[in-house]
């Protein structure tokens, strides 16, 4: 209440009356999921502050899916071959909010990188599945923090890879 007193705002976010409408632009993975689920964490965050917008009307934060990053935890070696006893799935996007047609962005988050660890499973059908859900949590995190960082929330980096 305080806050709100004093005519504290955030510089960098939003101001708190202009909705945000979401556009997934360049999409440049092979998992399509993955833009969904980034998208869904954006419209979500933007929804729970009351600032999402219905349609494709400007001002517009579109969310570019720039990168997936893979990294083995630990080898094991099964049947005299080595897989891998766990892994991390990363994913990288960028936001930038649009105020018209053919402007510059007025906010541009970044490369924000979000990552999530699994476990490996010997059954590959299994393995996938746990993947994809892996990668679907990281994808809807990093939505989350574009939109938070859009809003002038502070946003801490992910963890290191």
């Amino acid at each position: 209440m305080l806050l709100l007193g004093c005519g504290y705002h955030s510089v960098y976010g939003q101001s708190r009356s202009e909705q945000l409408s979401v556009q997934v632009g360049q999409v440049l993975v092979p998992e399509p999921m993955a833009a969904q689920a980034a998208a869904s964490g954006v419209r979500s965050e933007l929804a729970a502050a009351g600032l999402l917008a219905n349609g494709g009307q400007f001002p517009k934060l579109v969310l570019d899916v720039l990168r997936v990053d893979e990294l083995s935890r630990g080898i094991h070696v099964q049947a005299g071959q080595p897989h891998a006893a766990g892994m991390s799935v990363a994913l990288t996007v960028r936001g930038r909010v649009f105020q018209a047609e053919n402007q510059e962005p007025r906010f541009d988050s970044g490369d924000v990188r979000r990552s999530v660890q699994l476990s490996g499973d010997s059954d590959p059908r299994a393995d996938s599945a746990v993947y994809d859900a892996a990668l679907r949590s990281a994808a809807e995190r990093a939505g989350h923090a574009v939109a938070r960082m859009a809003l002038g929330i502070p946003e801490p980096n992910d963890e290191a890879p």
